[in-house]
């Protein structure tokens, strides 16, 4: 990828049911810019952030991108979302797969056009419906800071 604005948008996928959308800069409120390159830089922290009503925010960063986990309150995982510049491989594709226990929508072995952002939800959330109302956009807005954050300054 090349360090032009992504005008056009990338793949947003959730593997546990198929869904896929193309996701574009418009879509970020740009008043939210540097509150989520707060939330994204802090989330790097050993212990990651807190976020509004209990919820927890904890992100690695690596070389082709990003992943992180929502956990609730009690600290079950939520939400997995993996926002990738590059995935020559499929690797990380494969990854998101392997490390999951139950059935996931999307085959392992073909990994969309990077970039993209791959969203798998984990088992709390059926334990928080709620954040079911918020996770989708956040992960899109996740997406969009490790991808190309210049495009949504």
């Amino acid at each position: 990828m090349d360090d032009n604005k992504l005008s056009g948008g990338f793949e947003h996928i959730t593997l546990n049911s198929g869904h896929s959308v193309i996701t574009t800069p418009d879509e970020v409120d740009k008043e939210l810019y540097f509150f989520l390159q707060r939330i994204y830089r802090d989330s790097q922290r050993p212990e990651g952030v807190m976020m509004p009503d209990g919820y927890h925010f904890k992100t690695t960063v690596f070389s082709e991108g990003a992943v992180a986990t929502v956990s609730g309150p009690s600290g079950v995982p939520i939400l997995t979302t993996c926002g990738l510049r590059q995935d020559p491989d499929g690797a990380l594709w494969r990854m998101l797969h392997n490390h999951y226990d139950g059935p996931l929508m999307t085959d392992p072995n073909n990994p969309p056009k990077a970039p993209y952002i791959a969203d798998r939800l984990e088992i709390g959330s059926s334990m928080h419906m709620d954040a079911m109302e918020w996770t989708g956009g956040f992960a899109r807005c996740f997406g969009w800071i490790v991808i190309s954050p210049e495009s949504v300054r």
